[in-house]
């Protein structure tokens, strides 16, 4: 059954609240992709950073090869040189924490571009849906007029 009204040209069926609300709970998803897909983008950055810190942890391994040659009996070199291995071993494990939440990331992203296709999909075939049913609200008017 189909009611029609004047109001703003609106056709509304009796599944026509079940449309809306569909409709509404795929924008909120959308949006809650969006977000996502931006937490990403800062997380990236984040990445870039990390990069950043491997650049720097490789000039500090060259730094510590030249102070262990240098370092003798100095035990202030020696502190030094304890604090230089310790920050890149933290460096290091900082840099592989961070490539597997990237890679977590990635399949993310992957599922969200997955979701975001289907979404389209849905919203082709209802467009289509709507397009089919303005044309057979058409017809009942047409035929109601004669």
């Amino acid at each position: 059954k189909a009611t029609f009204s004047n109001n703003k040209d609106s056709v509304e069926n009796t599944d026509g609240e079940d449309i809306k609300e569909t409709i509404l709970e795929h924008q909120g998803r959308i949006n809650e992709l969006e977000e996502e897909i931006g937490r990403i983008a800062h997380l990236e950055s984040k990445l870039k950073d990390i990069g950043r810190i491997a650049h720097l942890e490789s000039k500090l391994s060259q730094n510590g090869v030249a102070i262990k040659i240098n370092r003798g009996g100095n035990k202030k070199l020696k502190k030094k040189m304890t604090k230089i291995v310790a920050k890149q071993a933290a460096n290091r494990k900082e840099v592989r924490r961070v490539a597997l939440q990237n890679q977590d990331h990635d399949r993310r992203v992957l599922a969200l571009e997955s979701c975001r296709e289907q979404q389209n999909r849905r919203f082709d075939e209802f467009e289509q849906n709507q397009a089919e049913f303005n044309i057979l609200k058409e017809r009942v008017i047409l035929l109601e007029a004669n």
